[in-house]
């Protein structure tokens, strides 16, 4: 049993796979803005969950490391949820002299589509809280007044949830959060505006343009957005967001990156 016990020991220290199975990463890429195409304003990567469903969880790049948003998605690849975190903690210091002068709290929210229900967690200053409010489906959800937001994945599970006819006028409904209160804001439509060969993700592909409407205080009446022409691959996808009058103002996906074919087919 002596003898025994070094190689159990061992055994016991190997590092397990269970974590690694629980996902896979099915593709990365960055989100530039189509003026600076060369300086990525985040990088993001697609991990396919074991159970079917997939996250975008996306991470700013230079020194807003500490905010990160992470997209959910059904097995469908229809939206599921949207979680954002900005952590703004100082790094904590290694001798007593130098600790943080006051306690600074992560915000998060976390909010999950479920039906006709929209349910987010939230925490700010160290406190939590539930909010859930009705939602007419179909839906997304946007944190208010969040500059750094990834316009290509939200415009994805808008597309999605379009291309699945999942409403009468094609419009999804946007939620966002102001105050800790949840209020519907400007529904969303997108109008079909041809296909054309562009080169999207690194290769010439044939795409489909989408012209994004907004809604106003008057039923029945849509705005066209500022940035309002989608680019989106066949396997609906968006590549790129930008102007009507200027191609070159907008966002885009750069270095994208395929480890495995991952978008589930409409």
């Amino acid at each position: 049993m002596t003898r025994a016990l070094p190689i159990l020991l061992s055994i016991a220290l190997l590092p397990t796979a269970t974590s690694a199975a629980d996902r896979t990463l099915a593709a990365e890429g960055d989100y530039v803005a189509q003026s600076n195409p060369h300086k990525p304003l985040a990088h993001w990567k697609v991990w396919h969950l074991r159970n079917g469903d997939f996250e975008v969880k996306e991470t700013l790049a230079g020194p807003s490391q500490n905010i990160v948003q992470v997209f959910h998605f059904d097995a469908h690849f229809l939206p599921s949820g949207f979680s954002l975190t900005i952590d703004t903690r100082p790094t904590l210091a290694t001798t007593e002299r130098q600790k943080p002068l006051f306690e600074v709290y992560p915000t998060i929210i976390s909010c999950r589509y479920s039906g006709e229900d929209l349910s987010c967690d939230t925490e700010s200053d160290g406190k939590k809280s539930v909010i859930s409010v009705p939602a007419k489906l179909p839906y997304v959800f946007v944190p208010g007044e969040f500059y750094a937001l990834d316009q290509t994945w939200l415009a994805t599970g808008i597309v999605r949830l379009t291309e699945k006819n999942r409403s009468e006028d094609n419009a999804v409904n946007v939620y966002t959060m102001l105050d800790k209160k949840i209020r519907a804001g400007q529904a969303i439509q997108l109008t079909p505006a041809g296909k054309r060969t562009a080169n999207v993700l690194g290769k010439s592909q044939l795409v489909t343009e989408y012209e994004i409407w907004t809604g106003s205080s008057r039923p029945g009446e849509w705005t066209l957005s500022k940035f309002s022409v989608l680019q989106v691959t066949s396997q609906g996808l968006v590549a790129s967001i930008r102007e009507k009058s200027e191609s070159g103002l907008g966002y885009a996906i750069s270095n994208y990156k395929e480890y495995e074919p991952w978008m589930p087919s409409q």
